[in-house]
C-alpha cells in the first residue's frame, strides 16, 4: 500500500538531505501506487538503501554506480519550489502537479573531481513528442543550467546496454568479502571489485567458464570465509 506524505513531513524527515549513507530521496517506492518496476537496491559502496522508481532508473543506477569517478548519486532529489515556480511563471506555464508540488531530478550525481551533472531517466524519445512532457523536461533543465550551473543529460532506457547493468546488479551482490562463501561467491566479489577484469558490456557474463579460467587467481576459502580483507573504496 502507497502513503502520501506531505511537504512539511518530508523537510522534517530529512528528505532531500545528506550525501552518501545519510541521503534521504525525496520520494521513496513505498509512496508509489502500482508501481511493479520500482525497486530497492542496496548501494554496495555505502550501504544505503536506494529508492528507484523505473527499470530504466535501475540499470542506468547500476551504471553509474559502477563508475569509480562518481563520489555521490542522489537519487528523486528535489528542486527548489520556489526557483521551479518562478522558471513556470516566467514561460507563462503550470507547475507540474502544482505550485505546491515539489519537482525532482532522477539523479543528481557528483563526481570525485568535484564536478557535478543532473539525469533525467525516460523511456523513450518518442516520449519528447509530448509536448507536456517536453515542458517539464524543459523546466527541469533550466533550473539545472541556468540557476544551478549543473549540465543536465535527458537519458532514454531503449539506448541503455542492458547486458551491462544486468552483469553489474548481479557481481555488485557480493561486493562485500561477508557474502562471499565459495568459489563461485569469491569470483563475482573479484570481479565487483574489479580485482578481476572482465568484459562486463558485451554478453551476460559466463560465470562458470570464468571459474575456470580465474580459479588460480582467487583467494582461499576455507569454511566459507574468505581469507581475504574486505575491500574498500
Amino acid at each position: 500500500m502507497s502513503e502520501t506524505k506531505s511537504n512539511a513531513s518530508k523537510i522534517e524527515e530529512g528528505r532531500g538531505k545528506g550525501s552518501g549513507a545519510s541521503y534521504k530521496p525525496w520520494i521513496q517506492t513505498r509512496e508509489i501506487s502500482s508501481c511493479g518496476t520500482c525497486s530497492n537496491p542496496k548501494d554496495w559502496k555505502t550501504g544505503r538503501t536506494v529508492e528507484l522508481l523505473s527499470q530504466g532508473e535501475a540499470y542506468f543506477w547500476h551504471m553509474l554506480r559502477w563508475d569509480d569517478n562518481i563520489l555521490d548519486i542522489r537519487e528523486q532529489y528535489p528542486l527548489d519550489l520556489e526557483l521551479t515556480n518562478e522558471i513556470c511563471d516566467d514561460r507563462c506555464c503550470k507547475h507540474p502537479g502544482g505550485r505546491n508540488c515539489y519537482m525532482t531530478t532522477d539523479f543528481y550525481v557528483i563526481y570525485k573531481d568535484g564536478s557535478e551533472k543532473a539525469f533525467s531517466v525516460k523511456t523513450s524519445k518518442k516520449l519528447l513528442n509530448k509536448k507536456r512532457t517536453k515542458e517539464k523536461l524543459d523546466i527541469e533543465r533550466c533550473y539545472w543550467e541556468k540557476f544551478r550551473h549543473v549540465p543536465y543529460e535527458i537519458v532514454f532506457k531503449e539506448d541503455m546496454n542492458v547486458v551491462f547493468a544486468e552483469n553489474i546488479r548481479i557481481v555488485s551482490k557480493f561486493y562485500d568479502a561477508s557474502s562471499v562463501f565459495d568459489e563461485m561467491s569469491m569470483l563475482k566479489h573479484m570481479i565487483a571489485t574489479k580485482r578481476i577484469q572482465v568484459d562486463m558490456e558485451s554478453e551476460p557474463l559466463d560465470f562458470p567458464y570464468l571459474l575456470e579460467q580465474y580459479r588460480e587467481a582467487l583467494p582461499e576459502v576455507k569454511g566459507g570465509v574468505p581469507v581475504c580483507q574486505t575491500h574498500s573504496t
